[in-house]
């Protein structure tokens, strides 16, 4: 899903709701990829991994090295089987894949987002 544009995604698409619509559309080896951009304490894209893994069975998140301390394109990889995403596998030697512990590690509680709670713009200009 690349439809989010840069610190204004269209909250409405962020949803567990469109997550499992999506899920619905894959075929049974089909993966959802996301590039969404965030910076800070990288709230809202927590809340999405942790929408994410309401749905699927493997989420991955490829973790860009200026993530730490600038707005930074996420790359979110979900699934309904293993993934087998490796560190070799990111284009920039100094980003990371976070896979099973860590992805739980990196959402640290975040709750995911639906159509009754998606506070998207709030999430984004949090510092």
């Amino acid at each position: 899903g690349d439809a989010f544009g840069g610190l204004s995604p269209p909250w409405h698409l962020t949803t567990q709701e469109v997550v499992e619509d999506v899920a619905r559309t894959l075929r049974p080896d089909g993966v959802y990829v996301l590039n969404i951009i965030d910076g800070g304490p990288r709230d809202f894209v927590r809340a999405e991994v942790a929408t994410l893994r309401q749905v699927f069975d493997e989420v991955a998140v490829v973790v860009p090295p200026e993530a730490v301390d600038a707005p930074a394109n996420h790359i979110l990889v979900a699934a309904d089987r293993p993934l087998g995403l490796d560190d070799e596998e990111v284009p920039d030697p100094d980003g990371r894949v976070l896979r099973g512990d860590a992805v739980e590690a990196f959402v640290d509680g975040a709750r995911p987002l639906t159509d009754d709670f998606a506070p998207v713009d709030q999430l984004l200009t949090r510092r």
